[in-house]
């Protein structure tokens, strides 16, 4: 600030820089947006003192104070609006951002600024472009300055003894070439001030490029003050010469900053390549096949730690040396044949197995797949691809083929097991349903006869579940004691039973429903017990199906239930 109010009262009120706004955008961005009221007040009062000491009419001081405040909120929210939640000025997208927002918000102050100095008589133009011109200048400096410093403050950053050395020391050249430019009379030689930034900017990035611009400010703006340097050589008003030295402030920014936020991109893409190599290199490494790449000779470039672990090998050994070293060599014909279509261009890729010799001397089997490697005009410039150790599974290709033999024989067990109610020994739901459907596919007449035990939930409560067991058994035998030859009795679930009767009518079937029923009524089962059956019959029709034929004898079953128990309903 000294800075400016000495410059701006030495050129009749035109400050070389106006940084102080660049503290306020920088906390602001730094907090949320409902904290800004208060530091923007603080700043209100601070700001209408500094116009009154610079000789500003009373009057004035609050509107350039407004103006500050606008200024310094209005280019926070534009930045936090078109950047990230996090700002970083050393990413080139974000860069720009920032600078097109300042432009944008210098505009504002500027005219806010220039309107109050119209009603009291000074002309609009040049009152406009000496508030832009230090406020745009102090904001593109002073802004990145604070919030790369604080970042690279608050994550530690931990450059190292020669890096700091190098850092130091290209900043100590750049304040000695300012030194020689802006505080002698003789030589014009402002071409000097860009190299040493330049310097700065290569060795420390972002940070190094504002500390050096930064640098040139204060030394420039003391030349001005003291009327020394290449601005002290040009005719011309003080005002004038504070412009072009703005003009060479912001040329100077603008080719430091920019280059620095592209250096530092391409930093970031190299730590992020580096990390993705890293990261690849774990994964290849970790991997137990073998991962290899050839020349156009078939000579190794690469494997990866696999290939020890399946030869006995060092890799460091096998590198340079032909693919076909450790071959049998009764393989290594059939193997070049088929590399020789993949040389061809008759496939792209190829799966071969081929036996290798191991360190131990044993012979072993292995299953490369390979795929060949072209150069922009499509001529080839290697090989690269998998190798498997494959000997375990031929090895223990027999024992999967009697596996698979036992298995089929299991399997055949098991369908006998399933055709068989595990309980009662009649046949299983799924086998009977089995043999309806067959038997309706033949269109031969049928009926069936679906049958339930009584109350049996009274006699799993009283008597228990194995002497529910016991009554099933009883049941299921009584009705295969009960049906005709060729009839199938089956047990659908729980205490639900049914007989499927090939080529028989619904009369005959009822026969044979009410035999069952009688049969389970009269039965002898032990001392207080009772059972009995209800039973539902229905024959097919010409457009039967398994799930018609079983909805009409389960609702005739329902119906004989509804009607007393221990009785046989036919389907209507």
């Amino acid at each position: 600030m000294w800075l400016a109010l000495a410059t701006a009262s030495w050129s009749n009120g035109v400050a070389a820089i106006w940084p102080c706004n660049a503290v306020l955008v920088a906390y602001l961005l730094k907090r949320p947006q409902r904290a800004w009221p208060l530091p923007c007040a603080v700043v209100f009062l601070v700001c209408m003192g500094t116009s009154m000491a610079m000789g500003r009419p009373t009057p004035q001081s609050p509107f350039f104070a407004a103006a500050n405040i606008a200024e310094s909120a209005a280019l926070a929210w534009l930045v936090r609006r078109r950047c990230s939640q996090r700002v970083n000025l050393e990413a080139v997208d974000d860069l720009l951002a920032f600078l097109g927002a300042a432009v944008s918000a210098v505009t504002l102050s500027a005219t806010i600024a220039a309107l109050a100095l119209a009603a009291t008589g000074q002309a609009f133009g040049p009152s406009w472009l000496s508030w832009f011109a230090p406020d745009l200048l102090g904001l593109v400096i002073g802004v990145p300055l604070l919030l790369i410093g604080l970042d690279a403050l608050r994550s530690g950053v931990r450059s190292g003894r020669r890096r700091a050395i190098e850092g130091t020391a290209s900043l100590m050249l750049v304040a000695l070439v300012s030194a020689i430019v802006f505080l002698q009379f003789s030589r014009p030689l402002l071409f000097l001030i860009a190299p040493a930034i330049l310097f700065a900017t290569v060795r420390m990035r972002g940070l190094g490029a504002i500390l050096a611009t930064l640098i040139v400010v204060a030394i420039g703006g003391l030349g001005l003050a003291w009327n020394t340097g290449p601005m002290a050589m040009m005719h011309g008003s003080a005002s004038a010469k504070v412009t072009l030295l703005q003009i060479f402030f912001a040329v100077t920014f603008l080719t430091s900053l920019p280059m620095a936020a592209m250096l530092a991109e391409r930093d970031r893409f190299s730590r992020r390549l580096a990390e993705r190599e890293r990261q690849f290199r774990t994964v290849v490494d970790a991997v137990s096949d073998v991962i290899f790449q050839c020349d156009a000779e078939g000579r190794w470039t690469y494997l990866n730690p696999a290939w020890e672990t399946l030869t006995g090998y060092p890799v460091a050994e096998e590198l340079g040396t032909s693919f076909l070293t450790r071959m049998v060599d009764e393989d290594r014909g059939p193997f070049l044949e088929r590399l020789r279509g993949l040389n061809d261009g008759l496939f792209v890729t190829m799966r071969h197995q081929f036996r290798f010799m191991h360190a131990s001397g044993d012979h072993r089997w292995g299953e490369v797949q390979v795929s060949r490697l072209n150069d922009r005009n499509g001529e080839i410039t290697g090989s690269a691809g998998i190798i498997v150790d494959i000997s375990d599974r031929l090895a223990l290709a027999a024992l999967a083929e009697d596996g698979r033999r036992r298995a089929e024989q299991e399997a055949q067990a098991a369908l006998l097991l399933a055709a068989t109610d595990e309980l009662t020994g009649v046949a299983s739901r799924r086998a009977f349903l089995a043999m309806l459907d067959q038997s309706l596919a033949r269109g031969e007449p049928l009926a069936i006869a679906l049958f339930d035990v009584d109350h049996f939930k009274r006699v799993n409560d009283r008597h228990g579940h194995a002497a529910g067991d016991d009554v099933l058994r009883r049941i299921a035998t009584i009705a295969e004691g009960c049906v005709r030859d060729g009839d199938m009795v089956g047990r659908l679930g729980g205490e639900e039973f049914a007989v499927l009767m090939p080529g028989s009518s619904l009369a005959q079937a009822a026969a044979v429903g009410e035999r069952l029923r009688k049969a389970c009524a009269e039965a002898l089962h032990p001392p207080g017990l009772t059972v009995t059956v209800s039973v539902g019959v229905t024959a097919a029709g010409p457009a039967s199906t398994s799930a018609t034929l079983l909805r009409d004898a389960d609702a005739a079953l329902y119906r004989a239930k509804f009607e007393g128990r221990n009785c046989l309903r036919m389907a209507a």
